[in-house]
């Protein structure tokens, strides 16, 4: 047959199955962000500068609490808008002040046990900052669970136009 066209090919929308094995990809892309720029911190703290486990902890949180949040809430919850503070902002910081806490407790007890050890610095160092990196690594479904359903929430109150899932058009 001439001049027969094949019909144009349409992206189907995937299931809810399939859109939820997205946003955990997308959720795990922006973790994995948000996991170098806490554990470049952490070392650079912890081994370069001596910084305290807590401190180093508390700084390198911090690098990548700031991107994760914004990953999470633009790219992976596709929300925009001004967040609101007691809805969304004060629970993703106890979501994540818990996390810090953790890592915290379990890098200060690494460090506290290898003191007076006759490990190298750099053993050392790399069992602490291996300790912060798994702390991350096991909060990371838990995180993502508890993250689902605060911005989920919080797409499902918002007034229109404030925060709310992206158009059609902004998702491509």
């Amino acid at each position: 047959m001439r001049g027969h066209q094949p019909p144009p090919r349409t992206r189907a929308r995937p299931g809810p199955r399939g859109e939820r094995r997205a946003k955990l990809l997308r959720y795990a892309a922006g973790s994995g962000v948000a996991t170098v720029c806490s554990e470049v911190t952490f070392l650079l703290l912890y081994g370069a500068i001596d910084a305290t486990p807590a401190v180093a902890s508390s700084i390198g949180w911090l690098a990548g609490a700031v991107p994760n949040y914004w990953l999470n809430r633009t790219w992976t919850w596709k929300l925009r808008g001004r967040p609101s503070l007691t809805r969304e902002v004060l629970p993703y910081v106890a979501i994540v002040l818990a996390t810090l806490l953790v890592a915290t407790v379990a890098t200060s007890a690494v460090h506290a046990a290898l003191d007076g050890s006759q490990v190298s610095a750099t053993v050392r160092v790399v069992l602490v900052g291996g300790t912060f990196l798994a702390v991350y690594g096991v909060m990371f479904l838990l995180r993502y669970v508890l993250l689902d359903q605060l911005f989920r929430r919080a797409a499902a109150i918002s007034p229109i136009g404030t925060t709310g899932p992206a158009s059609t058009e902004e998702r491509v």
